[in-house]
């Protein structure tokens, strides 16, 4: 996807007796007069100072022939908020906290260079790239991201999306989609792959920064392991998009910042005899273990109030969406508006929707559940995105 890069002016400044900020400083140039010449992006500098972005364009463009844009930090702001239905074209490179801000308000991408001088809450809120290479594979991914590999509306406005196909091991297209598959999971799965850490980070915040699609999101959640725990790596990304979309959790330093909670353990789902058992066991076994967690309830309340009940749930892969399908019918209890369940995996099944008819308090266990309809619905599966991860290999290995 094309991209319209706003980067601070501090980027072009030229270090002093310093050889590793000047090799950043001059892979930075270089990098620049690529994109000056790539049609997919367009670079502007930005700064509040008219006189420092005329002493920068005379420089660059009259003594060195370059063809860089420069324009005064309000004018940028005019122009993204003027434009905030285009938001997902918008990254914005800087470590200052004024650009932070103006990320935010128009809930566009913030990626932090840590080479240039950083302000504390954008080294703390931004997505941080430590090198001039780094920051050309991230926009690369930016612009190699398009597609969604699996998506499902299982009602009005509540929708299923997959990243990436699963089936790695049997349903690759090409080794290079296979070895980054391979990766990702042990990354998911064990905790190791850790190099791959960056690379899920960036496709996964390209997805959800590509489009517009959740930018009326409120509430942020994942799905809590079988141990009651929160997978690391994707309450990392959560917490990134959070940033991203300029969400705050209902209180400051909460024990669990998760808005599902998972009170006592479950077995395994891949501990279970075989698929078809678990494609028919519905929710119970979730019901029987998870819960709205109660420190988000007054915030709930008041977007029940307003109309802005609207939630995104994440998780690392899905089978059936029995879990999905606990927490829909969770939400749907207590009155939600919207929901977009986001794994980054799909091992290609239908999807076993079931309703239940919910009673009681599910901001603890031991309300009821019964079960009054179950259908099976085939998700919609573009490979393109197959397609896109053979690309990450290629962006990733250049």
């Amino acid at each position: 996807m094309q991209k319209l890069l706003f980067c601070n002016l501090d980027l072009l400044k030229s270090p002093n007796n310093n050889p590793d900020l000047t090799q950043k400083y001059i892979a930075f140039l270089n990098w620049v007069d690529s994109v000056c010449n790539d049609p997919e992006n367009l670079i502007y500098f930005i700064s509040r100072d008219q006189a420092l972005l005329d002493s920068a364009n005379d420089f660059f463009n009259k003594q060195n022939n370059k063809n860089y844009n420069f324009t005064t930090r309000e004018e940028a702001r005019s122009f993204v908020m003027n434009h905030r239905n285009m938001n997902n074209h918008f990254v914005f490179i800087s470590g200052k906290e004024v650009d932070f801000h103006l990320a935010v308000h128009s809930k566009s991408l913030f990626i932090v260079p840590t080479w240039i001088p950083v302000d504390d809450k954008s080294i703390y809120y931004g997505v941080h790239v430590d090198t001039p290479a780094q920051l050309e594979k991230f926009i690369r991914t930016l612009n190699n991201q398009n597609n969604w590999y699996a998506t499902l509306e299982i009602e009005t406005n509540i929708v299923a999306l997959s990243l990436m196909d699963g089936r790695y091991k049997y349903k690759a297209f090409t080794s290079n989609e296979q070895d980054m598959m391979k990766h990702f999971e042990e990354l998911l799965k064990q905790g190791s792959s850790r190099n791959y850490y960056a690379i899920l980070l960036y496709h996964f915040l390209a997805g959800m920064t590509n489009s517009t699609f959740f930018d009326d999101i409120e509430l942020f959640g994942m799905i809590p392991s079988s141990n009651c725990s929160l997978n690391h790596d994707i309450l990392s990304f959560m917490t990134q998009v959070r940033y991203i979309k300029g969400k705050r959790l209902p209180k400051n330093n909460m024990i669990d910042p998760n808005l599902i909670k998972r009170v006592v353990p479950k077995t395994q789902a891949h501990m279970l005899p075989n698929q078809s058992v678990r494609a028919t066991m519905g929710a119970c076994q979730e019901f029987s273990t998870l819960c709205i967690n109660p420190e988000f309830k007054k915030k709930i309340e008041t977007l029940k109030k307003q109309g802005r009940f609207n939630v995104c749930i994440f998780d690392d892969y899905m089978t059936h969406g029995n879990t999905f399908n606990a927490v829909r019918n969770l939400l749907k209890y207590l009155g939600v508006n919207k929901i977009i369940f986001v794994s980054l995996g799909n091992f290609s099944r239908p999807f076993q929707k079931k309703d239940y008819i919910i009673n009681g308090d599910v901001y603890k266990l031991g309300y009821t559940y019964q079960l009054v309809q179950s259908t099976q619905q085939n998700l919609t599966y573009n490979y393109a995105a197959k397609n896109e991860i053979d690309e990450l290999y290629n962006i990733f290995n250049s």
